[in-house]
């Protein structure tokens, strides 16, 4: 059996989404391996540019730190010598076109659209460089079907081999709520709506903005039901505005958000809104029906998939959708007949089944 190289400059950068699946499925199948015997055990390594270890240490895996820092040419460059005669795999949308054999994770194909926001040297990098990877990878891997059929769509994936690896979520039970998260921003359980803030043009706030704001103009009007006040987690008031969006004049924002306290805001708010046009997979609805927080989301990308009927669906070009369905869940039934199916549902995505069936798929192509 080959030696299995994983790729860990993503250690150097930021602590996105992406970061967070590498780290925890290099986690995941360390554990399993660490309970192998020592004889059915393939070796295992993650080689990392300098200065970028991991903060804890592994069990079975081994960790080789380069002399070189992180960059493109290293991981272009660098890396494949580093890793020469190993499987090695990239799970952070990125690996070196010449090494193989190789396995790439791609999370999804956002590059590919047009209302990506992304920078346009990034957009055109990724554009060029994901085919290559694709097609000089042994195997594929992403995050739902969804991603599998708009990364072929695009014409990023080629006829290869492609698998699917779902993204746990129970990561959010493993800390506690903060007890001080509503207490600092001012608010009660029951009493709030929830929502990641972007300025990036595909995850439509705009819908919410606009839905809210018509609440309001109602209720002052003496017309509809007082509108739940909103509680932005990430960018700010200012941040928002000059992007174009016109956040609730009464909004909350929470700025940016550890577990614990993103575990105590999904526990005590009324509904996650998720209005994103599109997701390779969309992570924090499953978080939040494993906190017992229904959810209305924008039936597009893999939001569907991930959450079959166990999220309430809204039109995102119809802010009227998105009040219907807040004022569904004011009704004490639906409110309970969404929690319970939130919980069913998102039960399936774990780190554990997830890091499964990664290293089923490592020790099949490193044979």
């Amino acid at each position: 059996m080959r030696t299995i190289a994983f790729n860990g400059k993503f250690r150097a950068g930021k602590h996105n989404g992406v970061w967070r699946v590498s780290d925890r499925l290099i986690r995941e199948v360390d554990s399993l391996l660490a309970a192998m015997s020592s004889a059915a055990r393939p070796d295992v390594r993650l080689i990392v540019p300098a200065g970028c270890p991991a903060a804890d240490p592994y069990a079975a895996i081994r960790v080789e730190e380069d002399v070189h820092g992180p960059s493109q040419s290293w991981e272009q460059r660098r890396l494949p010598a580093l890793a020469r005669g190993s499987l090695l795999v990239n799970l952070a949308n990125l690996a070196p076109v010449l090494h193989r054999p190789k396995i790439t994770m791609l999370h999804d194909a956002q590059f590919c659209r047009p209302d990506c926001s992304y920078p346009w040297r990034q957009r055109m990098g990724y554009r060029l460089l994901a085919p290559l990877m694709a097609r000089s990878s042994n195997l594929v891997l992403t995050v739902s079907d969804y991603s599998r059929r708009d990364l072929a769509g695009y014409g990023v994936i080629g006829a290869g081999r492609v698998e699917i690896v779902h993204n746990g979520a129970d990561h959010i039970l493993e800390v506690a709520p903060d007890p001080a998260a509503l207490p600092r921003l001012g608010l009660a359980p029951g009493e709030y709506l929830l929502m990641f803030g972007s300025v990036k043009a595909y995850k439509n706030n705009a819908v919410v903005f606009e839905a809210l704001e018509l609440a309001n103009a109602a209720h002052r009007a003496g017309q509809g039901w007082p509108p739940r006040r909103l509680v932005i987690v990430g960018p700010s008031h200012d941040v928002l505005l000059a992007a174009g969006l016109r956040p609730p004049a009464d909004a909350v924002f929470a700025g940016g958000c550890d577990d614990a306290a993103l575990r105590a805001l999904y526990e005590g708010a009324q509904a996650l809104l998720f209005p994103s046009r599109t997701e390779g997979f969309g992570l924090p609805p499953v978080e939040a029906m494993l906190c017992r927080c229904p959810v209305i989301a924008a039936p597009c990308g893999a939001v569907p998939e991930v959450c079959g009927a166990a999220a309430l669906m809204a039109d995102p070009d119809d802010p009227t959708a998105w009040l219907d369905q807040i004022a569904a869940l004011e009704q004490a039934d639906t409110r309970a007949t969404m929690v319970a199916a939130g919980l069913a549902r998102a039960g399936r995505y774990t780190w554990a089944g997830a890091g499964r069936t990664l290293l089923d798929l490592l020790i099949a192509c490193a044979v």
